[in-house]
């Protein structure tokens, strides 16, 4: 694992180096000019004389060649990025947004800020964590592990330990609202997505309705503990803090924490903690590892948007302006993650 003081920074967004290809570096964070389809790049501006920075998304904002053919044909991206550590490193991520006036209120996805792992080979990376903008309301999802051992069949079809169907008017007692996107392939070689994305929070309006089709399922996968509810306004600075000590022995749990606070306070508020096997860390053995070997598991934090190219978009910009991003080690959630395994 990486020590504190390698994990710890604060980024001064008004501080920046200009790579001369279009990539823009911010400190530790990067701004990959052609990892980023329609991205518009990022500008800076100033909110009663503290920078900011505006990350914004457009229809044909940029037309140049990209780093990934498939992805930028299906996918809008003004992303900072900051470099891989370890998965199972326990850390905490701060920043402080707002929602830019205007911004499309529309039945899509639009991720602000996540932790993104690996689920099923060292490249398939999806949000451990993420909080989302869904139809101009916050919403904050996790994913946990979801393998074939977790899914026996019998009788032609899948029996799951931890999924049951949602029932409308029921709720998920003792469980989390789920939306199932696993794929079994034919081998292990063929196997995507090994995850099930569930809800960690939302504003005190509930699931956006849009979302009450895909997310069917109740969830025992993960342990959910819920706190204030996510903001209501999405136009006014909050500070919002991700804790994540994810998975860092095959079949453990690992533990991650969703906190928001008022910029310039000195303490923040739980909205969510869950608990639940997050990332990937695979067997040793490759004849049955369905994931990246354990020594080549990564983590990694992106924030700026992230939405699929759809026209319900329209034309208008999408965007959101970032400040006092940091990044430091998490010491109770190594204290948290053992407790898990003591139980």
């Amino acid at each position: 694992m990486s020590s504190s003081d390698d994990i710890a920074y604060s980024v001064d967004v008004s501080q920046s180096a200009d790579e001369g290809n279009g990539d823009i570096a911010y400190g530790p964070l990067n701004f990959y000019r052609d990892k980023n389809p329609n991205g518009i790049s990022p500008t800076l501006g100033s909110d009663a004389g503290v920078p900011y920075l505006r990350l914004a998304v457009a229809k044909d904002a940029y037309g140049a060649a990209v780093a990934d053919k498939e992805d930028a044909s299906q996918r809008d991206r003004c992303e900072l990025r900051d470099g891989k550590l370890r998965l199972g490193t326990a850390v905490a991520y701060s920043f402080e947004m707002r929602v830019e006036s205007g911004f499309p209120e529309v039945d899509a996805r639009f991720v602000c800020a996540q932790i993104k792992a690996p689920y099923y080979d060292a490249n398939g990376g999806s949000p451990l964590i993420a909080l989302r903008i869904e139809h101009g309301r916050y919403f904050a999802t996790i994913e946990h592990l979801y393998e074939p051992n977790d899914a026996p069949f019998r009788d032609g079809s899948e029996q799951s330990r931890y999924l049951s169907r949602y029932v409308a008017g029921t709720g998920c007692k003792g469980a989390a609202r789920a939306f199932d996107h696993h794929v079994f392939g034919n081998s292990l070689a063929d196997f995507e997505e090994l995850q099930v994305r569930a809800v960690l929070a939302t504003d005190r309006c509930g699931l956006p309705p849009y979302l009450e089709d895909q997310f069917l399922w109740c969830s025992t996968g993960v342990e959910v503990t819920h706190g204030v509810p996510l903001p209501d306004d999405i136009h006014r600075w909050w500070r919002f803090t991700m804790r994540l000590a994810a998975t860092d022995k095959k079949d453990e749990d690992g533990v991650v924490e969703l906190l928001l606070g008022e910029p310039g306070a000195a303490a923040d508020t739980l909205v969510a903690s869950a608990s639940g096997e997050f990332g990937h860390i695979g067997y040793d053995d490759p004849a049955v590892n369905t994931g990246p070997p354990p020594d080549r598991a990564h983590q990694y934090f992106k924030i700026g948007p992230y939405r699929d190219k759809l026209l319900i978009w329209d034309k208008a910009a999408a965007a959101i302006h970032v400040r006092n991003i940091r990044r430091e080690a998490w010491g109770d959630g190594e204290a948290k993650r053992r407790r898990l395994r003591s139980v």
